[in-house]
């Protein structure tokens, strides 16, 4: 590393920049800007009472703030770090309604679960269409083996559908 890599490090972690920053901006490891900002004497994560700003940029007279061990934090930052990780308790989810969904559950491919029942299966079929195949097949009283033999799997993953309660 050059000194003037070293010069423009010491100026941002003066300046109050994070470690995270300094090394995105400069390409320098993060353990090496650590190790400057604790030569220079510069707090880790906590900000100095006279500082201008948080390590962020946040102005500091508006958004000072102490947290519960009494250090000196950024409110700003406490926010967004408050609403990246914000779970509402079990209370205010009952109250709130029901969760959203993220996801929609996979439907099984009715083409693929009648060419199994048919004894033509595709070369995959997934779990759902698997189980669904033989449940039907399994419905109009056919044995373990001739299941498996029409959906193309071991007879032991039909004994397994039928003991998880998959089959009706």
């Amino acid at each position: 590393m050059n000194d003037d890599t070293r010069q423009q490090i010491a100026d941002l972690l003066r300046a109050g920049h994070s470690d995270l920053a300094i090394h995105r901006h400069t390409g320098a490891a993060r353990a090496t800007v650590a190790r400057y900002r604790k030569q220079l004497g510069l707090p880790g994560y906590l900000t100095t009472a006279d500082s201008p700003s948080c390590r962020h940029g946040h102005p500091f007279p508006q958004n000072r703030g102490w947290n519960e061990k009494g250090h000196l934090i950024c409110l700003e930052c406490r926010r967004r770090i408050d609403s990246a990780r914000y779970q509402p308790t079990p209370r205010q989810a009952k109250e709130s309604g029901p969760r959203q969904r993220h996801w929609e559950p996979v439907q099984p491919d009715p083409i693929a679960i009648e060419r199994a029942i048919a004894g033509n299966p595709p070369e995959r079929l997934t779990p759902r269409e698997r189980h669904a195949a033989i449940r039907q097949l399994d419905r109009r009283q056919y044995s373990a083996a001739a299941i498996a033999e029409r959906v193309q799997c071991s007879p032991r993953t039909v004994h397994r559908a039928r003991s998880r309660g998959v089959v009706a």
